[in-house]
């Protein structure tokens, strides 16, 4: 009897451990399921949700202020919804005739007409040139002297080595040369263009602003009058999105946008 009985235990704890690994199989199949699931729903588009920060944004921008927001800042605000849609620049405008035919041409595309916060900006620009080289002249707008130069470069950008001075206006142009088979072909020059660089009090605001996570309109708006257009688009981009019906949140984008893409109107024929 007892062989019998050793086997029909066995027999029990048999069928027990499959019962016990069917329900942890079930379980964790559940699990996976679900994972799979939200991770589906996660990359979905998702439009922003309101949260007390756009809510009052969009105050703000209807011209209801809260207590917490500093008088300069709604004056700023009420400033920019209060002005004309932004003209391309008139150095843009300028700009903007193609080159006449066998004319190399130069075009400078950042920084152009803006403000910068770096004091080592880089600077960028586009040609209809190839396998020619360049060189980068910085003078100071307001006192005339050549600040810096750049060495011989082969590619269309460079980064300033030493700090420019804040608060001031800089002229720059790139020099084109030919080299190998063009050696013949004479140098060309580009139209000059200037940038500011952020002054010492514009850096100390929005060093305090960013510190105290201020709202899209409040940061857009501290660029916007510093000139900072790049930066504005970025602010001004992420305000439309959590307020979509905003008109007034898509003029202060649209306006920026201008500012920002007037260079873009240069680019060279392709």
């Amino acid at each position: 009897m007892k062989p019998i009985q050793k086997h029909k235990r066995r027999f029990v704890y048999a069928i027990a451990a499959i019962i016990i690994l069917a329900i942890a199989s079930a379980i964790l199949y559940r699990s996976f399921l679900r994972g799979s699931h939200n991770a589906n729903l996660s990359r979905l588009p998702r439009r922003a949700q309101p949260g007390p920060t756009s809510a009052a944004d969009q105050q703000m921008l209807q011209g209801k202020f809260g207590t917490d927001v500093p008088a300069d800042e709604r004056q700023n605000v009420l400033a920019e919804l209060g002005s004309p849609d932004s003209p391309l620049p008139d150095q843009t405008r300028q700009a903007q005739s193609p080159p006449r035919p066998g004319q190399q041409q130069i075009v400078i595309t950042q920084p152009l007409g803006t403000t910068v916060e770096e004091t080592r900006p880089t600077l960028t620009w586009d040609a209809l040139i190839d396998g020619w080289s360049y060189r980068v002249v910085i003078v100071d707008r307001d006192s005339h002297q050549t600040v810096a130069t750049s060495p011989v470069l082969d590619e269309a950008l460079w980064q300033v080595p030493n700090p420019l001075l804040r608060g001031h206006t800089y002229v720059w142009r790139v020099e084109g040369t030919p080299s190998g088979a063009r050696a013949k072909t004479s140098p060309v020059s580009s139209p000059t263009a200037q940038f500011s660089v952020l002054s010492d009090e514009g850096e100390r605001e929005v060093q305090n602003l960013r510190a105290g996570h201020p709202s899209h309109l409040l940061l857009g708006s501290f660029y916007s009058r510093y000139g900072m257009w790049r930066e504005a688009v970025i602010e001004y981009r992420q305000l439309v999105d959590e307020i979509p019906d905003s008109p007034e949140a898509a003029k202060l984008l649209r306006n920026a946008e201008t500012r920002s893409n007037a260079q873009l109107t240069t680019s060279l024929p392709r």
